[in-house]
């Protein structure tokens, strides 16, 4: 098991003070959505809201409210026959574990922090705005969150979760932020390669749908491909995902050389029960073994013991616990 090495005592980062999550029940013309919310930092009357379709899985402590959905409550999938859409597709409409952590590590500084860690956490809050993409990005809100903060953030997925999850997220947040104090001397003007976008509290986002299996100078302007970073939390939990993600994120590291941009990607231990040899699942192992082939470096800013749901061999569900990791991905040669 390759990744316990990255399993620093130094690297453990502990739920944050201050930082609180909820789930409500809203309902509309008998639809019912799951609404996440989350308070900001140094800004706790404020709190960004994410509509989903199902409650959350692990990005709640055991202390905060969660929403309970009856079967009444569940819909028949309406984007079940969208183009392109797949089981991997409709889970980007709930919030899942490592999102949580990855906007804690990278929003919510803490003393015993790594250095690196630190970096870039002052990079996320610079006033001149952190050029950001999210793959992955389902409901937005990683994105969003750090586009709140400060950054500058081009929010990436499906057709079908940019159309009905994203783009509407961030017009409830541009609305909910909108009397959010702001520094006068702060660029009120939306950056020219995020097309359309919107302001979210002190920075700016927009959406554009991204088809990891397609080249990305067929989707994405040169501006918008020139980064400083490149982010992503809980997108690859099935192995043949793994390919077009790394392929996505190569051609982003090479659009943006002069950037010297990274890959901070959050992702939790599911190791099936065939283990860290499972084919159908990607295992932490079997992500360490695909940077190293690609002749990148890995970094781990941040980990977290979580617990969880897991079902036995004979298919019973017991209380369990992982880890969920915050990777950093560099290309060694850039």
């Amino acid at each position: 098991m390759a990744y316990q090495q990255y399993m620093q005592k130094e690297r453990h980062r502990p739920p944050t003070k201050g930082f609180k999550c909820r789930e409500d029940i809203e309902k509309e013309d008998h639809l019912t959505s799951v609404i996440f919310k989350c308070n900001l930092p140094h800004q706790q009357q404020h709190v960004v809201e994410f509509n989903c379709r199902e409650p959350s899985c692990g990005a709640l402590e055991c202390e905060e409210e969660g929403a309970v959905l009856s079967e009444d409550d569940y819909a028949v999938d309406p984007n079940f026959f969208d183009e392109g859409y797949s089981m991997a597709g409709s889970t980007g409409f709930k919030v899942w574990t490592g999102s949580r952590l990855l906007i804690e590590a990278l929003t919510w500084p803490q003393e015993t922090d790594c250095d690196r860690l630190k970096e870039i956490q002052e990079c996320v809050r610079n006033e001149d705005g952190t050029r950001i993409i999210e793959l992955g990005a389902g409901v937005g809100v990683v994105g969003t969150y750090l586009s709140a903060v400060g950054s500058h953030v081009l929010l990436t997925d499906l057709t079908t979760l940019v159309e009905n999850a994203i783009d509407t997220n961030l017009e409830r947040n541009e609305r909910i932020l909108s009397n959010m104090s702001i520094d006068d001397d702060n660029d009120k003007s939306c950056p020219s390669w995020l097309v359309n976008g919107q302001r979210i509290g002190k920075g700016w986002a927009s959406a554009t749908p991204l088809d990891w299996t397609k080249p990305i100078s067929e989707q994405l302007t040169d501006e918008q491909a020139s980064i400083d970073f490149i982010i992503a939390s809980d997108v690859v939990f099935l192995a043949s995902m793994m390919k077009s993600l790394f392929d996505t994120v190569e051609a982003l590291f090479q659009t943006s050389k002069g950037n010297k941009s990274s890959f901070v990607l959050s992702f939790q231990k599911r190791d099936a029960q065939d283990g860290t040899d499972s084919i159908a699942f990607t295992t932490v192992d079997g992500v360490l073994a695909a940077v190293r082939d690609r002749g990148w470096t890995i970094e781990c800013l941040a980990w977290r013991t979580v617990a969880v749901k897991k079902e036995d061999e004979t298919g019973s569900v017991k209380d369990d616990t992982s880890e969920v990791f915050v990777f950093e991905i560099k290309d060694a040669s850039s």
